[in-house]
């Protein structure tokens, strides 16, 4: 009995030893500064950004350009094709060419959409990263502790998809203005 008492008391001492020493570690840090940052809005209205989108904007110009002029091309093939009396040497030639060129439409079409899907992504994933290194910049020079991503929800949403993906990746849903530090970052981001 008197071995169960004192480890009673044992576990109580050291109970209050682990929640003592909890709580002079939480007096240290003290209260953690926070921020937010519109993620979004940095991004997407930062120069790089907008001039990199000029560039995009261009150049799938020209390909679109190009594509058309291909797709200009395949109709005028096949409308001749249907003047032309099957099995015909010039029906045969035609046909060759039409469905040679068909080939090379389709391929580069689909080659393009990977291109702009492939740059687009590299891109994004390169700005990220600077965005990254301009908010840890900021908060140093703020003495800010946390930095939490601030997205805004656009309704009405374009789809329900779109709507539950926002919802379901939402994290800050009120701040006080005075938190925000987007403006700072877009800053930093636009002058590296």
């Amino acid at each position: 009995m008197k071995t169960r008492v004192w480890l009673m008391v044992a576990a109580a001492i050291v109970s209050a030893g682990i929640f003592w020493q909890g709580s002079l570690e939480a007096d240290a840090l003290g209260t953690p500064k926070v921020a937010v940052v519109d993620v979004t809005r940095a991004l997407e209205n930062s120069e790089k950004h907008q001039a990199w989108t000029e560039r995009m904007d261009a150049e799938q110009e020209r390909i679109r350009g190009e594509i058309r002029q291909m797709r200009d091309e395949l109709e005028s093939l096949e409308q001749q094709l249907r003047m032309l009396r099957r099995g015909s040497a010039d029906y045969i030639r035609y046909a060759q060419e039409f469905t040679e060129k068909r080939a090379v439409f389709e391929a580069r079409n689909s080659f393009y959409e990977d291109k702009m899907t492939a740059e687009m992504q590299h891109w994004t994933e390169g700005l990220y990263r600077e965005l990254l290194e301009a908010v840890d910049r900021v908060a140093q020079q703020k003495g800010v502790d946390l930095v939490l991503a601030k997205e805004q929800l656009d309704l009405p949403a374009p789809s329900l998809r779109d709507f539950m993906l926002t919802l379901k990746t939402r994290k800050v849903l009120y701040n006080d203005d005075r938190l925000d530090i987007t403006a700072e970052v877009l800053a930093v981001l636009d002058s590296q």
